[in-house]
């Protein structure tokens, strides 16, 4: 395979197609006493996948005329009946989006780091959790010395049930962070593409252009055509984190989530058709080499020092 060091091409026509290797792959001090061996190990146990009982489910209507009848609308296929997924009476212009709740991170994050912390971005003049403009808060989560940030909010909620909302909706968004039920998300995303609508937000069309006779029936993806979904963000994710072995690492255990190691990337200089899994592999090899010569250095510098 290639030994070349630049990351992988891009499997589009946009953007920048490598990365340089001039960072470090060095992280701050005070990890509270965690060694890096530690927080990969956390970070995979993370992402593990949850169990079908821990995963539950979100109504969401794709079809804009059935939301502004708030029922169906007048089209044959979209009938109201009972979904045996969600449990909702509700048309069958929706998707089911997979998420976990407040209880089912919580226990995730206690099974990892029994000492997890969160805390607000910032406190009020009452010392209490400070919102946004939009009713929203920012958090720091702290997992076995690693800290990143999640937003929460508790959309049509008042009261204390909006606050616990808020509070169980910014774990979540920053537990995503760290890569925990981060599948539920990806493949959410696919679902809505492949139920009809680009987007559950989306607004723009017009009554008469839900009756197309081409809307009506939502295309059917191959497997080649959602393979390549997957792909393409995938591989971005892989060119951020080209020069962070901790990156890296976590990318070869998406690959194996997912199925992409056998697919065939350019990579290399010439490029070369090569695999995801070979790809991943010869680079993090290298990013330890680099590691090891660091810290060879660094020992060297205290030694001379001495």
């Amino acid at each position: 395979m290639a030994t070349a060091t630049e990351a992988p091409a891009s499997v589009t026509a946009e953007g920048p197609t490598s990365h340089t290797q001039n960072q470090a792959d060095t992280r701050p001090a005070n990890t509270f006493g965690y060694s890096r061996a530690e927080q990969l190990e956390a970070l995979h146990r993370l992402r593990e996948p949850f169990k079908p009982e821990e995963i539950r489910y979100l109504p969401r209507v794709w079809c804009k005329a059935c939301r502004d009848a708030k029922g169906t609308c007048n089209r044959n296929d979209h009938e109201r009946r009972q979904c045996r997924k969600c449990g909702q009476n509700m048309t069958t212009a929706h998707i089911d989006l997979r998420f976990v709740g407040h209880a089912e991170a919580t226990n995730r994050l206690l099974n990892v780091d029994p000492f997890w912390d969160w805390e607000p971005m910032a406190p009020d003049a009452n010392g209490l959790p400070q919102y946004d403009g939009n009713r929203g808060m920012w958090i720091r989560l702290t997992v076995c010395g690693m800290t990143r940030l999640g937003y929460g909010s508790a959309d049509g909620k008042s009261g204390g049930d909006a606050v616990k909302e808020i509070i169980g909706d910014a774990i979540r968004n920053a537990g995503m962070r760290f890569g925990m039920a981060l599948d539920l998300w990806t493949s959410s995303d696919l679902q809505i593409v492949e139920s009809g609508g680009a987007s559950l937000d989306e607004t723009s069309a017009s009554p008469a252009q839900d009756s197309r006779p081409e809307a009506a029936r939502p295309h059917a993806m191959s497997p080649a055509e959602t393979q390549q979904q997957v792909l393409g963000p995938f591989l971005e994710r892989v060119r951020n984190g080209w020069d962070t072995l901790e990156a890296t690492l976590q990318a070869l255990a998406e690959a194996k989530a997912k199925a992409l190691l056998d697919e065939m990337v350019p990579f290399g200089e010439p490029k070369v058709l090569t695999r995801v899994e070979d790809m991943l592999n010869a680079r993090i090899k290298q990013l330890r080499a680099r590691r090891d010569e660091l810290n060879g250095h660094a020992d060297t510098r205290e030694r001379s020092a001495a």
